[in-house]
């Protein structure tokens, strides 16, 4: 007796497992223009870390040098703000400096917590930022010894 499976009544079109060849390709192309996309949102995130590697350096040698000027203002000069200024500005002029010194002087502040520049030219406050070569900034303000 010879076995007709495939007209059977009992096997229908939803019970077949598997995609068809059009739903395959459809979900490659589907696929395949998402990955077009993200692209170069990948490429991009890839380039701002590389260039912050790049900059890591920098930014290194300039905390290090802040790290000294504060250390030699604990222990030597918490009293005379002034002859931190000099040792500062002495230090910045020297060749072997890896940092730029882009401001050094005098502040104040009043009573609203807000900075200017004193008239006098002198002040309480030493102000100093140093500069690293790609632009970054990091500035720092000395008080005087409160037990002076």
């Amino acid at each position: 007796m010879k076995s007709n499976i495939y007209n059977s009544p009992s096997v229908s079109l939803s019970s077949r497992r598997g995609f068809t060849l059009i739903e395959a390709i459809a979900s490659l192309i589907l696929s395949s223009i998402l990955a077009a996309m993200l692209l170069p949102l990948i490429g991009s995130g890839l380039k701002s870390s590389r260039q912050a590697l790049l900059r890591m350096p920098d930014t290194h040698n300039l905390r290090t040098e802040m790290d000294a000027i504060w250390h030699l203002y604990n222990t030597t000069r918490p009293i005379d703000l002034a002859a931190l200024h000099s040792t500062i500005t002495d230090g910045a002029s020297s060749n072997s400096a890896s940092y730029n010194l882009d401001y050094i002087g005098w502040v104040e502040f009043n009573s609203d917590g807000v900075e200017f520049t004193p008239s006098s030219g002198t002040g309480s406050v030493l102000k100093v930022t140093l500069g690293s070569r790609n632009g970054e900034n990091l500035t720092a303000f000395f008080f005087p010894d409160p037990t002076s």
